[in-house]
C-alpha cells in the first residue's frame, strides 16, 4: 500500500461522524509522534470508550502495549489497515479505561509545578492574563506566581479540561481552566472584539444610558494546541441552571423514553426510514412538511414544564423586586449577547455553552469554536437559527414575551454597532493577517467542498477566505437580511448536497408565517432586521429541525 494511499484512510478515519485520527496530517508526522504522546491521537474516539490519559504515570503504564502493536514510536502506523486499527485501538480503549481514574491532584499532572516555589526561581512569573491593551502596562504592579493549589478539578466535557488554581504574591487566588487540544486563539480574539464592541457601547447614548456592556474573560493562548481561560467564579451552565429546577419526577421524565430526545429520535426514524447519522437530519429535512415539523416540535416542548427559568430565578429572590431586578438583568444581557453573537458569526450555542451568574443573573457565552458563520457552513446538520432565543427564554418575560425588553435592547446594540462599523471591522484585521489553525482547515475544507461560489472570487489570493468571513460581517453592518445571510452561508459548505435547496427553503421562511420571507435581501432598519432576527430564532419550523444535542425545547 502506498503512503498516499494509508494517508487517505487516515484521513476519512479523522473527518467521520464520529471524529478518528486528529494528528496524522503527514507521513512525518506520524512517524515521529512519541509513545508518551501517541494516546493524543485517540482523541476523536467516541467519548464514550475513552477518558484519556492525563496524569503522567498513564503513558508509561501502557507504553509497552502501544510498542507492541504500533511499533516504537508509532513506526508501524502506516503501515496497518484502518480495521486491524480500529480493532487494536478498540481494545487498548477498553483496557485503558477500566483502569482510569481521573487524578485529583496537581501532583500527578505535573510534579514541578507542585513543587513549585518562587524565591527558588532566578526571575520571577507574571500571573498570566493581565495584559488587557487597553492602557500602558506596569509590570512593577503585577501580582506573581507564589505557588499553585495542590487541588485539580477535571471538567466532564470532551477535552477533560482542568481547573488549576494559581496563589499570586499579592495574596489572591486566581483560577484558571487549562485547556488542550483547541487553538484558543479564536477564542482570544473574539473577547477582544467584544471589548471593542463595549467602546461602541459605550459611546452610544442610548447604550450607556441602559449600561449595555458584554461581559468579557481573560483567554491565554499558550500555543496553537493549548490555553489558559479565566475561571468565571460563581457560575453554573445553563443547562445546570435550568435542571436544578426539575422536580425529581420532572427530571426522570425529560430523560425517559417519553422525553424530549427520545420522541425526536423516534420522529426522526419515521421521516428518514433507514438512514444513519447526519444522513437522517438531511432525509428528514426533505421528507417533513412545516406542518408536521411544527406539530412534533411542540408536543416535545410540551413535554418539558414551560417555566424553569422563572422557577431558577424566583428560587435566587428575597423579594418580588428582587425577582423582577434579576429577570431584568438576565433578559438584557442575554440579548445584548445574542445580537453581539450574531453579527460575529458566533454558532453553537447549546445549554452547555451559556454561564450564568448565580449573584446577578447576567449571562456570558463560553466557546467560541464556531464563529463567523462556520457552524452554518461545516456542521453537518447546519445551523439556521441566528441565536438562542428558545421557549425559556420566551415565557421567563411574560406577558410581553420576546417584543419587550429583549427586542429594545437588540435595536439599540445593532443601531449602536451600525454607526460606528469601522472600529469593529478594523479590528478584525488580525483574523485576516493571522488566521488561526482552524480557519486555515476550513479554508481547506470550503475548497474541497467547491460551489458555484468560487466564480464570485479569487482563491489564488493569499487571504480570501478571512476576508470573505469579514464581507459577512460587514453585510449585517450594512442592513442584510438574516435569512439572505444564512442561506449564502449554507451555499459555501452544502450546495452540492441534495438536501440543499430543502435547508435554504426552511431558512429562507415562509411568507405566509415568516416576516424575514416578505422582506428584501439587502437595506433593512435596525428594527426590521432585529424583527428578522427574532422571527428566525423562533420558528418552530427551525427549531423543530435542529441537532438533537440543542435541546430546542428548552
Amino acid at each position: 500500500m502506498r503512503s498516499s494511499d494509508r494517508l487517505e484512510i487516515m484521513e476519512k478515519k479523522r473527518t467521520g461522524v464520529e471524529g478518528g485520527l486528529i494528528c496524522f496530517r503527514s507521513p512525518d508526522e506520524a512517524v515521529c509522534v512519541d509513545r508518551k504522546v501517541l494516546v493524543w491521537c485517540f482523541g476523536g474516539v467516541p467519548s464514550t470508550m475513552l477518558t484519556g490519559f492525563h496524569s503522567i504515570n498513564e503513558p508509561q503504564a501502557f507504553g509497552k502495549d502501544f510498542d507492541h502493536h504500533f511499533g516504537r514510536g508509532g513506526s508501524e502506523l502506516l503501515d496497518m489497515n484502518a480495521s486491524d486499527f480500529d480493532a487494536i485501538a478498540t481494545s487498548l480503549l477498553s483496557k485503558m479505561n477500566k483502569t482510569h481514574k481521573e487524578p485529583r491532584n496537581l501532583k500527578e499532572y505535573s510534579p514541578w509545578m507542585s513543587e513549585f516555589r518562587a524565591e527558588f526561581l532566578r526571575n520571577e512569573l507574571e500571573v498570566p492574563g493581565q495584559y488587557d491593551g487597553k492602557g500602558k502596562p506596569l509590570p512593577e504592579y503585577h501580582a506573581k506566581i507564589s505557588g499553585f493549589d495542590e487541588r485539580i478539578s477535571v471538567m466532564e466535557s470532551l477535552r477533560k479540561p482542568k481547573r488549576i488554581t494559581i496563589r499570586g504574591s499579592d495574596e489572591q487566588e486566581y483560577p484558571f481552566l487549562v485547556k488542550g487540544g483547541e487553538d484558543l486563539r479564536q477564542d482570544q480574539r473574539i473577547e477582544q472584539l467584544f471589548d471593542v464592541m463595549n467602546i461602541i457601547l459605550s459611546q452610544d447614548a442610548m447604550c450607556s444610558q441602559r449600561n449595555m456592556q458584554l461581559k468579557t474573560y481573560q483567554v491565554i493562548p499558550v500555543t496553537t494546541r493549548l490555553g489558559l481561560i479565566k475561571w468565571l467564579e460563581n457560575t453554573c451552565t445553563l443547562k445546570e441552571f435550568l435542571k436544578n429546577s426539575m422536580s425529581e419526577a420532572e427530571d426522570v421524565n425529560y430523560n425517559s423514553q417519553k422525553g424530549p430526545r427520545a420522541t425526536y429520535s423516534e420522529w426522526l426514524y419515521k421521516m428518514s426510514g433507514k438512514a444513519q447519522g447526519i444522513s437522517r437530519y438531511h432525509v428528514m429535512y426533505r421528507n417533513a412538511s412545516r406542518t408536521e415539523t411544527v406539530m412534533s416540535f411542540k408536543s416535545r416542548e410540551s413535554s418539558v414544564p414551560e417555566d424553569l427559568l422563572r422557577r431558577a430565578f424566583v428560587k435566587m429572590s428575597t423579594s418580588p423586586e428582587a425577582f423582577l431586578s434579576l429577570r431584568s438583568h438576565f433578559a438584557s444581557s442575554h440579548a445584548l449577547m445574542s445580537i453581539s453573537h450574531w453579527i460575529l458569526g458566533i454558532g453553537d450555542r447549546h445549554l452547555s455553552n451559556f454561564m450564568i451568574n448565580k449573584e446577578t443573573g447576567g449571562m456570558v457565552g463560553i466557546d467560541f469554536g464556531y464563529a463567523f458563520g462556520s457552524a452554518t457552513q461545516f456542521l453537518g446538520v447546519p445551523e439556521l437559527m441566528p441565536f438562542r432565543l428558545t421557549r425559556q427564554f420566551v415565557n421567563l418575560m411574560m406577558p410581553v414575551k420576546e417584543w419587550g425588553l429583549i427586542y429594545s435592547v437588540m435595536v439599540h446594540a445593532l443601531r449602536a454597532y451600525r454607526r460606528d462599523p469601522d472600529l469593529l471591522i478594523s479590528t478584525m484585521d488580525v483574523f485576516v493577517k493571522e488566521p488561526s489553525l482552524d480557519w486555515k482547515n476550513f479554508e481547506q475544507r470550503q475548497l474541497k467542498k467547491g460551489g458555484t461560489w468560487i466564480k464570485e472570487i479569487n482563491t489564488s489570493e493569499v487571504n480570501w477566505y478571512p476576508l470573505q468571513r469579514v464581507s459577512y460581517v460587514k453585510r449585517k453592518l450594512m442592513g442584510a437580511n438574516p435569512a439572505a445571510v444564512t442561506c449564502d452561508e449554507l451555499r459555501l459548505g452544502h450546495e452540492k448536497l441534495p438536501s440543499y435547496n430543502d435547508f435554504a427553503a426552511v431558512a429562507r421562511g415562509n411568507p405566509d408565517h415568516n416576516i424575514r420571507a416578505k422582506e428584501p435581501e439587502n437595506g433593512l432598519s435596525e428594527e426590521t432586521q432585529v424583527r428578522c432576527l427574532i422571527d428566525q430564532a423562533t420558528d418552530p419550523n427551525i427549531l423543530g429541525r435542529v441537532w438533537e444535542g440543542w435541546e430546542p425545547w428548552m
